[in-house]
């Protein structure tokens, strides 16, 4: 067990202990709070006594959420069981369910009582599908209704069920197990937390497995308080009830079962009628502080001994054991993925289907009979099942280290993604053990990675099976299928690629049975029929089994009303599951809408804290949850209401690790697909949620006071001011430091994404725009300077410039380098050592982002002055490699630019002045790609061969691999060597090669952030490939997205109106192929026009003189 959170049940009576539980709540368990906040862990208490209103007793399961939640906390480290007791035995909750047989005895006992009869067969009714003993069936009360939904008509009949049940077994010999009529709440709940009190067979005959070592581990942290009052009258008392007789046994048996050193034995005197001496109080706080934070430490130091690949693999058994706890069919693809193991493929096996098809419960099911059939060394994973599979370096360092620890050492410090993939590709190459892993959905990982990390071929010795999603119902997510695919072509067989099909009616009826009979229940034959018909319309989804069962498990025998309430397809199901929370087990509506609101609202999911926390501060949540009967303490939501919601939706929720914390999020996209379209569909409400978020973490400090980044406020505050249109705060934001602290943390990107948010709120401003723009870019001005002074050199603006220059979301970066481009605008922020330099930067971003949208004449203008301005510069400093580095840019546009305007040879001599810089500063990778569009300019003007171009192509691609894991710009220009090698097989005709880099650029990581439309390269591809009909579709489709005020700016857009015009001419469609080349004539020579332009004009001389 590595949880690292403590949760402890606090048992006893309820008024009683009325001052205990205050100083518990009010001292005790905050201070246990932020004791085990400042080690990392969390502390909850679950105190159950307070906040079960009253709709939620009415189902008569009252008792079963109370044991239910004692099991949950014996499944987290000790201590988790506090026993709190006095001189009352408690309230005696009737049994939820007879079997039939007693019931019958019971009834026969007072067949010549009417009223005690009549009492007993209007309260308990047969439900044959609530299996009791072997081959019988139970007499279940029934719910609460009508009248009875008031508790104090309600207690008056309790009160007489109770007597005529204990009066009819104490007389009846035959019935065995009477206890269950004559034990408390209290009592049951320290039979179900306590499991040596079970020893007594009277008490109960469900042992824990493994049970020496689970009784002498619960003894040592097990706690106990028994309080003894001296009374000082007989009058009635809340102090004391008529049980005597059975408290008298429960602390006797409580004695002998705790540990001495871990009960503690109060004696006080009653004062008056509803009050007691509270001297002993202080003992009380100081033994129950002192014990259980000493046994929260040793649990600690037992949880830090825990190695990370214990804990990974307990983990991971745990979710693989859940998954086949029910489990059918499959066993083509088992015999499939059993005979891949043992092949000579050199490829993954992927496993791929739709959303609850029962992907995660195959994958168990492989792992299990691998396990049994093969040698080799066995690792899985299932992503996002466990708080540190979720992301792609957890995971990866937790295979690893399962590999070989010292690789997992060596991964943890490399900070840089590219060169972590490189050595974890090199690792999984090199396994010399037969191994073989599985990956489960490697969908669910919450950060994109575009599998560098897979070697492009696997070793022989080494098996991977991977699942992932393939559904058109959430596109963004199966993208993984089209990767794996692309990266393996060269060396998959298609029998590498299995579909998981839907399971079938017998398949459905064999999970339904067998997953009813795990509870003990059963459903009738017209209900099973009922619901396999639902399944068969469902599409045969496990999902949608899986959800109604929630529902299924609760049909009575005789209730004829559940035709009513099973949809035919998973989201509708999912719908109806989320509103029957609180139609038919009454959660507070608003409880239900704001924990899946929040949770969904929030960026990356929240944790349990959090959801409790924001919950809390939630006003109009804690004014539905208080409870007149038990006064808040804590000023938090009382826990019961969470645990009672929480373990009803738990089976569809999942915890991820992010942030160094565990974070609750919906496991199922359908999940989160219902919650946006019903709870979060009206904006105005989806808003409020965003805000209180947003309010939650501007609350929190950015930094503590040991110096440590709020990682949690990090990752989420930016998203909620956006969402909440705070566009104040978000400036605010900024400027705290915000910007530096993300680049320092390494989620620069991440912070420049939110930037461009914040611009956008800007924009929807009527008024103060412009001056809130500027304190925009001034955030960036004064970072930019803060860190030169630090740092002592220039920031790597090229990290700015290439993420903003290629995006079309916003006009921000126009308008940023507008500001940044005015010397005066920018020396209030930037100190005079650095002022220059950076204006030169912001001067040459300006001249690429300008050429990039056709305005040439400004662009060359500056370009001119930034040349000047950095020749200049080389006479003043000794230091010349940064100059040279600059010159090469610059000299690299304005080829650029001469080459646009129709000035070749003036082109040629720039770009070859931009080499010489390049070698000066010894900066191969600018080298490269100048060489690279030199050539190409080359190709396209008939100076150079297309062999010649793809010859230095090739040149340029080793180049830049070499250096794209410590190059930002080498790995961009490996996507754009991979763009131009389309281009050379558009040109060859190739259509196998054509294929290839059509299919790496769909799925490239740089057009896939930056949403680069694929329809031009699909009509070249079609072009190629002969079919014309689907070019010019896709001619059309990309020239469409622009007006002809923007085309007529686009670099060579005459190119792509002369191919529409081939596509059109190739299926005898003359006029528009004469149409669409006359089109491309009406462009202006810039930018890059001039060849297309000429070769449109053979083309019409050709076909149309």
């Amino acid at each position: 067990m590595y949880n690292k959170t403590f949760r402890l049940f606090i048992s006893s009576t309820f008024s009683d202990f009325k001052r205990e539980r205050e100083i518990l709540q009010t001292s005790i368990f905050p201070e246990l709070e932020s004791f085990c906040s400042n080690s990392g862990y969390q502390f909850q208490a679950i105190d159950l006594r307070w906040g079960v209103h009253e709709e939620a007793q009415l189902d008569q399961k009252t008792i079963e959420i109370c044991l239910r939640e004692v099991n949950t906390c014996k499944h987290y480290p000790h201590p988790n069981f506090l026993i709190l007791l006095g001189n009352r035995y408690g309230w005696v909750p009737l049994p939820y369910a007879i079997e039939k047989t007693e019931f019958e005895k019971i009834l026969s006992y007072y067949s010549s009582d009417e009223q005690a009869s009549k009492l007993l067969n209007e309260w308990y009714h047969p439900d044959r599908n609530h299996l009791l003993g072997k081959d019988s069936y139970a007499y279940v009360i029934k719910p609460r209704t009508d009248e009875f939904t008031d508790y104090l008509k309600w207690e008056n009949i309790e009160t007489q069920l109770r007597k005529s049940l204990q009066q009819a077994v104490k007389n009846i010999d035959s019935i065995t197990g009477k206890e269950k009529y004559f034990i408390s709440a209290t009592e049951q709940e320290v039979i179900e937390g306590i499991y040596a009190y079970r020893e007594n067979p009277v008490k109960s005959n469900d042992k824990p497995e493994n049970v020496d070592g689970q009784y002498k581990l619960d003894m040592q942290y097990v706690y106990g308080v028994i309080r003894e009052i001296e009374r000082n009258s007989h009058k009635p008392s809340l102090f004391f009830d008529m049980a005597t007789s059975e408290l008298k046994s429960f602390k006797a048996n409580l004695r002998k079962t705790i540990n001495k050193r871990n009960l503690l034995e109060l004696h006080t005197w009653q004062s008056a009628n509803s009050t007691l001496d509270e001297t002993y109080l202080n003992e009380f706080a100081q033994w129950v502080l002192l014990n259980l934070k000493a046994s929260i430490e040793k649990q600690m130091m037992r949880i830090a001994k825990g190695t990370a690949i214990e804990k990974a693999k307990s983990e991971h058994r745990k979710f693989k054991q859940d998954r086949l706890r029910i489990f059918v069919g499959r066993e083509e693809i088992l015999s499939k993925i059993q005979k891949y193991t043992g092949n000579d493929s050199h490829a993954p096996l992927v496993i791929y289907g739709r959303s609850g098809m029962g992907k995660s419960s195959l994958m168990a099911k492989a792992i299990e009979q691998t396990g049994n059939t093969s040698k080799a060394r066995i690792i899985y994973r299932f992503v996002g099942a466990t708080k540190r599979s979720s992301s792609i370096r957890g995971l990866l360092i937790s295979i690893s280290r399962e590999i070989d620890k010292t690789f997992a050492a060596e991964l943890e410090g490399i900070f840089n993604d590219d060169l972590f993939f490189e050595r974890v590709a090199n690792i999984l190459s090199g396994i010399n053990e037969n191994t073989v892993i599985f990956i489960d959905a490697l969908d669910q990982l919450i950060d994109i990675n575009y599998l560098e990390w897979l070697p492009g071929q696997l070793p022989g010795n080494l098996k991977i099976i991977i699942s992932v999603l393939d559904d058109d119902d959430y596109k963004s997510d199966s993208e993984y299928l089209d990767l794996l695919k692309v990266k393996y072509d060269h060396v998959v067989n298609p029998e590498n690629f299995i579909l998981l099909e839907p399971l079938n009616r017998n398949d459905g009826r064999e999970i339904l049975i067998r997953s009813l009979a795990g509870i003990h229940r059963t459903i009738t034959d017209r209900q099973i029929d009922y619901v396999l018909d639902r399944f068969s319309k469902s599409g045969y989804s496990p999902l949608y089994l899986t959800v109604n069962f929630e529902e299924i498990k609760k049909w009575r025998s005789s209730n004829s009303r559940y035709t009513d309430c099973m949809k035919d397809d998973v989201v509708g199901s999912v719908l109806s599951f989320i509103n029957n929370l609180s139609r038919l087990y009454h959660h507070k509506k608003l409880l239900v809408k704001r924990t899946f609101g929040y949770i969904v609202c929030a960026k990356n999911g929240l944790s349990e804290k959090e959801v409790l926390d924001v919950l809390s501060v939630d006003k109009e949540v804690m004014t539905l949850i208080e409870n007149q009967y038990h006064q808040n303490l804590s000023g938090k939501i009382p826990i019961a209401p969470w645990a009672r919601l929480y373990s009803q939706i738990s089976p569809f929720l999942i915890e991820k690790m992010s942030d160094n914390v565990s974070l609750i999020s919906l496991f199922h996209r359908q999940f989160i697909h219902a919650v946006n379209t019903n709870i979060l569909a009206d904006p105005g409400e989806k808003k409020e949620l965003h805000t209180k978020l947003a309010n939650y973490f501007s609350a929190q400090d950015l930094i503590t006071a040991e110096g440590v980044y709020n990682l949690r406020k990090l990752s989420e505050l930016a998203h909620h001011l956006y969402h909440s249109d705070k566009t104040e705060e978000m400036l605010q934001l900024f400027e705290q430091g915000y910007i530096r602290i993300k680049y320092e943390l390494d989620r620069f990107y991440e912070c420049l994404f939110e930037i461009e948010q914040a611009y956008i709120l800007i924009s929807r401003l009527k008024k103060s725009e412009k001056k809130y723009k500027t304190r925009l870019f001034n955030t960036i001005f004064s970072f930019l300077n803060e860190y030169s002074i630090s740092k002592k050199k220039l920031f790597d603006y090229e990290l700015i410039h290439t993420y903003f220059v290629y995006r079309k979301r916003s006009s921000f970066y126009a308008e940023f380098l507008k500001s940044a481009s005015d010397k005066k605008v920018i020396e209030k922020f930037i100190s005079d050592e650095y002022l220059t330099k950076y204006y030169l930067l912001f001067l040459s971003g300006l001249v690429g982002y300008m050429r990039r949208r056709g305005n040439l004449r400004e662009a060359g203008d500056y370009v001119k002055k930034t040349i000047t301005e950095y020749t200049g510069q080389l006479k003043e400093t000794e230091d010349k490699t940064s100059i040279y580095k600059q010159l090469s840019t610059s000299y690299y546009e304005l080829g650029y630019i001469h080459f646009l305007v129709g000035d070749f040879k003036q082109a040629d001599a720039a770009f070859i002045k931009s080499i010489e810089h390049a070698q000066k500063s010894n900066n191969v990778v600018s080298e490269w790609i100048t060489r690279c569009v030199k050539d190409r300019f080359a190709f396209i003007s008939g100076i150079k061969t297309i062999d010649d171009f793809e010859a230095t192509l090739d040149q340029a691609h080793e180049i830049f691999k070499e250096h794209q894991s410590v190059n930002h710009v080498a790995k961009r220009w490996m996507m754009v060597v991979k763009n131009h090698k389309f281009e050379v097989a558009f040109y060859r005709k190739d259509e196998k090669m054509l294929t290839r880099y059509y299919n790496y650029l769909r799925t490239n990581e740089w057009n896939k952030a930056y949403n680069v439309t694929m329809e031009l390269f699909k009509a070249q591809l079609a072009l190629v490939k002969g079919r014309y009909d689907d070019a010019v579709h896709s001619y059309n489709q990309y020239l469409n997205e622009f007006t002809w005020e923007q085309i007529i700016k686009e670099e060579s857009a005459a190119e792509y109106y002369h191919e529409l015009g081939l596509a059109y001419y190739y299926k005898s469609d003359l006029q528009k192929a004469r149409s669409a080349w006359k089109k491309g004539l009406k462009l202006n020579n810039q930018p890059g026009n001039h060849i297309f332009k000429e070769r449109i004009r053979n083309r019409l001389q050709e076909h149309f003189q």
